[in-house]
């Protein structure tokens, strides 16, 4: 992976985290416990800071960049951002789902598992409400989540995060872009051995 200072700022990834030697992340980035960022995301956090939640998957392809000091961009906890989002700051609560190539603009707020479609645009600051069902360009609502639909979230969440552990533990020879430089170089010492 690559990590770059930026402003005397540089990322904090927990250890209890997995970010693919394949993505980027410059600035003040915060990734908490049980994220996974998977490869060819780049996280830009120039302007304001990016804060990930618990148990929280970025996907491939990813884009989360913040373009001024008001574009901050928080993500709660058991959230799922699909391959190909971008997002330009925000606040977004926990169990949100945003999906395949949305794009979400600065200071815009996503409640407590709401829901983004396929390619739709939330505009600069929008306010959705917690579990609502959007799509459009630019969103418009087309229904309300059930509480259990929200805790299926949780879990599909969850999920993502254990099998990357799952495939970790069972395939890291195979998968070569899941390892670490560190835990690569231990395998070639080991080898040599």
């Amino acid at each position: 992976m690559v990590l770059i200072e930026y402003n005397g700022k540089k990322p904090k990834i927990s250890p209890q985290s997995y970010v693919s030697p394949m993505s980027t992340l410059i600035g003040d980035i915060i990734v908490n416990d049980n994220v996974v960022v998977w490869p060819g995301s780049i996280l830009r956090a120039e302007k304001a800071q990016i804060n990930i939640g618990e148990y929280s998957t970025i996907f491939d392809g990813v884009i989360l960049l913040t373009r001024s000091q008001k574009s901050s961009i928080h993500i709660g906890r058991y959230c799922i951002l699909e391959s190909g989002v971008t997002l330009l700051g925000g606040f977004l609560e926990d169990y949100v789902q945003i999906m395949e190539g949305s794009i979400v603009f600065e200071e815009s707020s996503i409640g407590e598992g709401a829901v983004i479609l396929n390619k739709s645009q939330v505009p600069p600051g929008l306010i959705i409400p917690a579990r609502a069902v959007m799509k459009g360009i630019p969103v418009e609502t087309i229904r309300e989540q059930t509480r259990n639909d929200v805790l299926e979230q949780k879990e599909r969440a969850h999920h993502y995060t254990q099998l990357f552990v799952k495939i970790i533990k069972m395939l890291p020879n195979a998968q070569s872009y899941l390892l670490t430089l560190p835990d690569f170089l231990k395998m070639l010492i080991q080898k040599e051995k």
